[in-house]
């Protein structure tokens, strides 16, 4: 038996990720939780939120997908736990902060340095993500 386990702080919300084990579709996490009875062997698993958005008329599309993959042994004998966690946190509570100054700007004037530093550390953090969106997820195996 395969658990997998989304760890989260109370001010994360419960959003749906989807579960692949080489490849192929295993489930959706909608809770916390989801188990899955896979036979023994070796997987890749995959987590991930998001997926493509379509782009015109011809099929073309864009992987806007935030997800991790890890290599998971099941034996017959051990149940299998895997957890997994934003390895962001450190900057999505910076961007929670910004978004919030960003809202509180809209009633009351700001600093011009404000915009300054607001639209950059935006601009830093769409491209962090950008860059470590295959990896974006912990995965730790119990």
């Amino acid at each position: 038996m395969l658990t997998i386990r989304h760890i989260r702080h109370w001010y994360e919300p419960k959003v749906p990720h989807m579960v692949f084990l080489d490849g192929l579709y295993a489930g959706t996490l909608q809770n916390d939780n989801l188990q899955i009875d896979a036979p023994k062997g070796s997987y890749a698993l995959r987590v991930q939120f998001g997926g493509r958005v379509p782009i015109g008329k011809k099929g073309k599309s864009i992987d806007l997908s935030l997800s991790s993959t890890k290599q998971v042994d099941i034996t017959q004998t051990d149940d299998v736990l895997c957890e997994f966690h934003d390895r962001e946190r450190l900057w999505n509570l910076l961007f929670d902060i910004d978004l919030i100054a960003w809202i509180v700007s809209m009633f009351v004037d700001m600093p011009p340095v404000y915009k300054i530093i607001s639209d950059t550390f935006f601009a830093l953090w769409i491209i962090r993500l950008i860059i470590i969106r295959k990896r974006y997820y912990r995965i730790t195996i119990k």
